[in-house]
């Protein structure tokens, strides 16, 4: 499973209308420079952690701007109920 942005386009356009620059993004989620650029690029997929402190410093949840890609993952039907996901609730 990999961690995706949704949109890349759309990403840098809420960063913008938040007041953060790609640079901003990395300082406030605390993370490089050059690794918050990649994100939001789509050149690279965020860890869990990482996720959590950018939509923390953005101010918006998960479903907002990522998704889960199973698609790297050995036919995992999410609709199974053999299928277990863990809840943060």
């Amino acid at each position: 499973m990999k961690i995706k942005l949704k949109n890349p386009v759309a990403f840098k356009e809420l960063l913008i209308r938040k007041g953060f620059t790609q640079r901003g993004l990395g300082r406030s989620a605390g993370i490089a420079e050059s690794y918050a650029t990649q994100i939001v690029n789509g050149k690279r997929n965020p860890g869990p952690q990482v996720v959590g402190r950018i939509c923390n410093a953005l101010k918006v949840s998960f479903d907002d701007i990522f998704f889960i890609d199973y698609a790297c993952s050995s036919k995992i039907d999410p609709d199974s109920p053999n299928t277990m996901l863990a809840s943060n609730e």
